[in-house]
């Protein structure tokens, strides 16, 4: 009988890098929406995009991430629990 140690170590790992992305994306969202940034032009008219479009879209961005990886760390446990509820036939 198999224990799928590799899979509760990644579904760790998965876990830990979920809520990581979502401080990484709080953090640094709200340190370009304080800041505020350079205004180096970007667009063909010379505008800069508003630094506070660009904070907001890092939040976005980290609760993205955060559901994409806690996501994928719960279906690997319910597929371990679906593992240990089934009995091999004999």
């Amino acid at each position: 009988m198999q224990d799928y140690k590799f899979l509760r170590v990644v579904r760790t790992i998965f876990k830990v890098l979920a809520w990581v992305m979502l401080a990484l994306g709080i953090v640094v969202g709200a340190i370009v929406l304080v800041t505020g940034g350079g205004a180096a032009p970007l667009t063909p008219d010379g505008t800069a995009p508003t630094p506070r479009a660009a904070g907001l879209v890092f939040m976005l961005m980290g609760a993205f991430y955060f559901l994409i990886l806690y996501t994928f760390s719960e279906i690997i446990g319910i597929l371990l629990d679906m593992k240990g509820c089934c009995k091999p036939a004999v």
